[in-house]
């Protein structure tokens, strides 16, 4: 689907991946509701980098076989490719995840008032050098609320997102969406 996507929206998916929540969050519901169990923190962090190895390799042809902790691949062909291959977002709150993304994803995502977001950002930078791969490229977005607090390019909260590397700002909105809301905000942004 992701490759379908990728196709589609000519070349500007971004795949977002996570490892859910434990069982003292809200997504831990979810995960039940769905008929999943909740595994542990760590449990969870391995399928999300085996889960990234996973969609490189058949993104990129490779038919050999793949057999991990938690997923296992036997003869993998016939899987869409895309050019270029969507970057895989790895989103989390801690170094762990940080660091999974860092080896594993093209970027690392959080909250925007994460205490710890420059020390997190600089892990996933590092684990990214130490695989190779070019930490120049690599990418590092939060998220935060819709509110003008974030919506013009010349505040303090930009501006200090922008000293620790931030280089993409996803604003949420809940149900139910106020279009006008929506409107007016990227009007500011856009201005």
């Amino acid at each position: 689907m992701a490759a379908t996507l990728q196709q589609i929206s000519g070349g500007r998916f971004i795949l977002g991946l996570g490892a859910e929540g434990s069982a003292s969050t809200p997504y831990a519901r979810e995960q039940e509701g769905l008929g999943l169990v909740v595994e542990p923190d760590a449990v969870r962090a391995q399928r999300v980098a085996e889960a990234a190895q996973i969609l490189r390799r058949l993104w990129s042809g490779d038919t050999s076989n793949f057999a991990g902790t938690h997923y296992r691949l036997d003869r993998p062909e016939g899987y869409l490719r895309s050019d270029p291959a969507p970057p895989v977002i790895i989103g989390g709150f801690g170094p762990r995840m940080a660091a999974i993304a860092g080896k594993h994803g093209d970027g690392f995502n959080t909250q925007a008032r994460h205490p710890s977001l420059a020390d997190l950002g600089r892990i996933a930078r590092e684990a990214h050098e130490a695989a190779g791969r070019d930490p120049a490229r690599f990418s590092l977005s939060v998220f935060a609320g819709l509110a003008p607090a974030w919506l013009r390019a010349d505040s303090e909260n930009r501006a200090a997102l922008a000293r620790m590397g931030v280089d993409r700002l996803i604003l949420l909105t809940g149900p139910p969406y106020d279009a006008s809301q929506i409107r007016a905000a990227g009007r500011v942004l856009s201005g």
